[in-house]
């Protein structure tokens, strides 16, 4: 089977990219979306980081179509190939497009487009562009992983509500799950005004070392007196965020990751439950790496999956065991739902983020699109040694944060945009924490 053509989607907003563009390039088993970009910035910071053979956008996305046009003929670098969605209205700069022959393999209005035929566009631009070079590929493929809806633990019922329940995992240490978590929960709960609640479900928990909280009240208080009130009592606070913290004891922790029945009333899973009482808009859990009841739990409590990974090619291995597992371990998560972010890259990286994609698209015959890409910053562990939310330091996880954002949170465009603008009296992207250093 060929090797899949890398595509990455841009439009101007969550609704264009992923309700009218995503769901029929995920179906389609002969591309690999790269990732999205629901606005110009981060179109410009994406393209040449993840160098897509093709990139489908709608031209909306850019100030204009000669910012669009210097931006796309940069693809000639690597033989990626565009293709042009004009919204009606704009049908005045379709020449201008097609004077780019080289770049530009197909103009196309969007009044009256069947988005579905989009796939077979994009797959027949790129094949052509990698013909052009003599590039067809032959790599071969292992066995996909099992298709079909793995089992719902016993007892398990879907909590259906409204909350964004993010899993951010790794099979891989040192990856950064817990920075991204914390990162996460930070820049919505302090920087956006979101009520969020962060769950720490390490062993030792990770936020208490890096945001300078206890280990002491933790999810303790819920096992021995299971309930919402409880669970409540568990609750630190840091500025405007809520996090619950796992048990430091060690024998505690073992003895609550045997609770393995998601219906117990003390189960973990009952846990988080009782936590979700309908004020919160996101929920992020920062799992361990061990398949415990402390990682199984929450991926079945889930709506959204993070697996974050370094470019390197043990987390390769890693985010592929982790993709082919969810169906046996019982994850119920459809694939629109999980994304990956590439942390701690950089020049040296063994893998650009499209050679990832394509050697997890080559293993699996599918790789989740890529929600972020955080560059290697030693300002974060700096951040985390002296108890700072390292999103308060690093400039680079700031932006990877709000990449992650944008693809999850719907409408958060502007609100993003506006909170950047640190000079025209909005909320300082570099905002210290009000606690003191001592």
């Amino acid at each position: 089977m060929a090797q899949k053509l890398s595509v990455l989607l841009a439009g101007p907003g969550h609704e264009v990219v992923n309700y009218q563009m995503m769901p029929a390039f995920l179906s389609d088993s002969r591309l690999a979306v790269a990732g999205q970009a629901m606005n110009w910035d981060v179109l410009k910071s994406q393209l040449p980081v993840y160098k897509p053979e093709v990139l489908v956008v709608q031209a909306g996305v850019a100030p204009g179509p000669d910012e669009l046009i210097n931006l796309v003929s940069g693809m000639q670098a690597w033989n990626g190939v565009t293709l042009v969605l004009l919204p009606p209205g704009a049908t005045g700069a379709r020449g201008a497009f097609e004077n780019m022959p080289g770049v530009v393999a197909g103009v196309h209005s969007t009044e009256g487009l069947n988005f579905g035929e989009l796939p077979a566009l994009a797959y027949s631009a790129g094949e052509t562009a990698r013909a052009r070079l003599m590039k067809v590929s032959a790599a071969p493929v292992m066995a996909a992983a099992p298709a079909g809806v793995g089992y719902m633990p016993p007892g398990l019922q879907p909590v259906l509500t409204g909350t964004k329940r993010i899993a951010v995992l790794s099979h891989a240490g040192g990856a950064g799950v817990s920075t991204v978590a914390e990162g996460l929960a930070y820049e919505l709960a302090v920087r956006l005004s979101i009520k969020t609640l962060l769950f720490s479900l390490g062993m030792p928990a990770a936020a208490a070392s890096h945001l300078r909280l206890r280990y002491i009240p933790s999810m303790t208080e819920f096992f021995e007196r299971p309930g919402r009130a409880s669970i409540q009592s568990a609750i630190q606070r840091l500025e405007g965020l809520d996090v619950i913290v796992a048990p430091d004891n060690s024998l505690e922790y073992l003895r609550m990751g045997q609770v393995v029945d998601t219906a117990a009333p003390n189960s973990i899973y009952a846990g988080l439950t009782a936590a979700e009482d309908g004020s919160y808009a996101a929920m992020i859990m920062d799992l361990p790496g061990a398949e415990t009841p402390w990682m199984l739990h929450p991926l079945y409590f889930a709506n959204q999956l993070l697996i974050v990974a370094r470019p390197t090619m043990a987390d390769l291995f890693a985010t592929r065991h982790t993709l082919s597992a969810l169906n046996i371990l019982g994850s119920k998560l459809p694939r629109e739902s999980i994304y990956l972010v590439l942390n701690q890259v950089s020049e040296a990286s063994a893998f650009t983020p499209r050679q990832f994609l394509e050697e997890l698209a080559s293993a699996l015959d599918w790789s989740p699109p890529i929600a972020a890409v955080i560059e290697h910053d030693p300002n974060i562990l700096a951040a985390q040694n002296q108890r700072v939310p390292a999103v308060t330091r690093s400039e680079k996880l700031t932006r990877g944060v709000r990449q992650i954002i944008s693809n999850l949170f719907p409408g958060m465009e502007n609100t993003l945009s506006q909170t950047q603008e640190n000079n025209n009296g909005t909320k300082s992207v570099f905002r210290m924490p009000k606690f003191r250093l001592g």
